[in-house]
């Protein structure tokens, strides 16, 4: 019935200026009507009760048939033209991303033996599995016992979460308890340091008590993020055995027996405008908890309900022609037949193989007759064949939408820049963002928000884009110093070369000396010759040996000064094992082993480490709660 009552209330003409062509109509039916009355002259002369026993009104029966029957075709024919719709045409609007927050109860609770082997090692599995179906967008972690820690910022990486969650334990967390306002909190605080104006927060806990549940409805009430519980546990509950095996007991040396309470948790998924679900053992409960509609206020889709401009519908006018066929059929008497066989005909006639381009004529004729190109284009949109969409569509912007679809990125902007509205800007900036021109893209979220101050999307998108265009100036920096660290590692280089070819020219210039020297003294007496040119050889050979040991020193020297951190490394290793370490460094060296050997690799310790630090810090900056409960 409601559906009923909603699509009356949509029902409207999309050219309502063609029912003023039922004017004409009326005109002409009155003519027609005292045309047809004043066409004898006997009723003027005739008794009433005489006239229609005397006149014969065959002729006026024949003719009221056609007339009646072109009115009504008349009228049909008028509103089809009209153009009535009432449903309406989904608008292509892109987001870049969309944020996510699991929230892990790390309480002593969840180490309950009532689902086996206990609800801590089940809700960690569940996790996994949540992480890997919302691998779409940014996802952050946040766990909570007696405080609340951020285990990973958002990212897009759910291959880092799936490798922290195994190492969360109720025993890692610095402070026992449960406050699940403090997870909610955090949690909510990781969606805005991130500037998403939407978000979704799943909570996976075994239950709340009563105490706290007015602040979590408060934080529920102010938050516009939605919130889905997935429970664990059962409502008779089972004692909480320990990591050494034995129970947990309470203050008064009772066993303790945490009970699911799923009647609180059912409240606060209503409040947050999320789902329940308890835990199952397939994994339905995370597809229920995930397969939710898109995120959207109230007050959006009322806006979207009341203001129609520039949303697209689906015209029916084309199906009322379909009434019309009888009356053509009737106008052409003796033609009906041929027309209802090819009717009949039509939608079965297939031409042959070799006929293959007439058959795609006729079909595209076809669908010509029926539908509109914007049409073709949805049902081929629609079926994911953007390619073909985008040369369907006369509309700019669903024919940049399937050229964004398509990956077409320049085209798909030359066709945004045809739409003048602010939903077109919105639609360029985020296909500038997509070919990286990142500061244009900002330009048009900026000429978007001065039209619509209000567009989240478009604050959250300029947000991203501006994070992302800091990063490759960042970036840009880095390369700029890379480049002037290998201009000088070249300089260097260069003038090193220019030392060796002076230092080559002067040896040059020593042989020639000497061989000067050496036809001088060849006048002498022969013993001197003898004893010249042996000198000569010698001192030759000493040139050529510490020149070409220069040459060595010099390749080295360049070796070393083009090789990165690395070879730096390496050459200093060396130089460490070809000389004989003092005791003094031999212990150092032990020392520093010693050292490296007592850093962990356990991901849980170094978590837990994180946390213990985390909670120093806060606990001198804020005052101290009141714990119910260290479970």
């Amino acid at each position: 019935m409601n559906d009923l009552l909603t699509t009356f209330a949509e029902f409207h003409f999309i050219r309502p200026q063609w029912l003023w062509a039922i004017l004409p109509l009326l005109v002409l039916g009155g003519l027609l009507a005292y045309l047809n009355k004043q066409q004898s002259g006997w009723q003027s002369v005739l008794a009433g009760h005489l006239y229609k026993h005397i006149v014969s009104h065959a002729g006026g029966k024949k003719l009221r048939k056609p007339l009646g029957l072109l009115t009504l075709g008349w009228i049909i024919a008028t509103l089809a033209l009209a153009g009535p719709t009432w449903q309406r045409l989904p608008q292509p609007v892109f987001q870049l991303h969309s944020g996510k927050v699991v929230l892990l109860d790390m309480s002593m609770s969840m180490r309950a033996t009532d689902i086996k082997p206990n609800r801590l090692t089940r809700a960690k599995y569940k996790a996994i599995d949540l992480v890997k179906q919302i691998a779409e967008g940014e996802t952050g972690l946040v766990a909570y016992a007696g405080d609340a820690f951020t285990i990973s910022p958002l990212s897009s990486d759910g291959q880092n979460l799936t490798t922290l969650i195994p190492s969360l334990s109720p025993e890692i967390m610095p402070i026992a308890g449960s406050e699940p306002a403090l997870g909610l909190q955090a949690a909510i605080a990781l969606l805005q340091n991130a500037n998403y104006p939407q978000g979704e927060i799943f909570w996976i806990t075994d239950g709340i008590d009563n105490l706290q549940m007015k602040e979590m409805s408060e934080l529920l009430n102010a938050s516009p993020y939605r919130l889905s519980i997935l429970a664990v546990g059962t409502e008779e509950g089972a004692p909480i055995q320990m990591q050494n095996g034995e129970l947990l007991k309470d203050n008064s040396g009772s066993i303790v027996l945490p009970k699911l309470t799923p009647s609180n948790l059912k409240t606060l998924a209503r409040q947050g405008a999320g789902r329940y679900a308890p835990m199952q053992a397939d994994n339905s409960d995370i597809e229920y908890l995930v397969d939710q509609s898109t995120l959207g206020t109230d007050e959006q889709q009322a806006d979207e309900a009341d203001n129609n401009f520039g949303d697209k519908w689906q015209e029916m006018g084309p199906y009322l022609l379909l009434f019309l066929l009888p009356f053509a059929a009737y106008s052409f008497r003796r033609g009906l037949l041929g027309v209802v066989l090819l009717s009949l005909l039509l939608p079965i006639y297939t031409p042959e193989a070799s006929a293959s381009t007439l058959q795609d004529s006729v079909q595209e004729a076809w669908q010509n007759m029926w539908h509109t190109k914007d049409q073709q284009g949805l049902a081929a949109f629609e079926k994911q064949q953007f390619d073909e969409a985008a040369q369907k569509f006369d509309d700019p912007l669903w024919q940049g939408s399937a050229l964004y679809k398509n990956q077409d990125y320049e085209n798909a902007l030359k066709a945004f820049n045809k739409v003048d509205s602010a939903q077109g800007r919105y639609n360029q900036a985020n296909t500038l963002a997509q070919l990286g021109k990142l500061p244009e893209a900002i330009k048009k979220y900026d000429e978007v928000l001065k039209q619509q101050p209000d567009n989240e999307d478009a604050k959250a998108n300029k947000a991203l884009v501006e994070k992302l265009l800091e990063q490759q100036k960042s970036e840009q920096q880095k390369s700029d110093q890379n480049q002037q660290q290998d201009s000088d590692q070249q300089q260097e280089s260069d003038e090193q070369q220019e030392q060796q070819d002076q230092e080559g020219d002067q040896s040059e210039q020593q042989n020639s000396d000497q061989q000067q020297q050496q036809q001088n003294d060849s006048q002498g007496d022969s013993s001197e010759q003898e004893q010249s040119e042996q000198d000569k050889q010698q001192q030759q050979a000493e040139a050529e040996q510490e020149q070409s040991e220069e040459q060595q020193e010099q390749a080295a020297e360049d070796k070393e000064a083009q090789e990165g951190e690395e070879g730096e490394q390496e050459a200093q290793a060396q130089q460490m094992q070809e000389k004989e370490l003092t005791d003094e460094e031999k212990e150092q060296m032990q020392r520093m082993q010693n050292l490296l050997n007592k850093v962990p690799d356990d991901p849980a310790f170094l978590l837990k480490r994180k946390m213990q630090i985390e909670a120093q810090q806060r606990k001198r900056e804020r005052a101290p709660g009141n714990l119910q409960r260290n479970w």
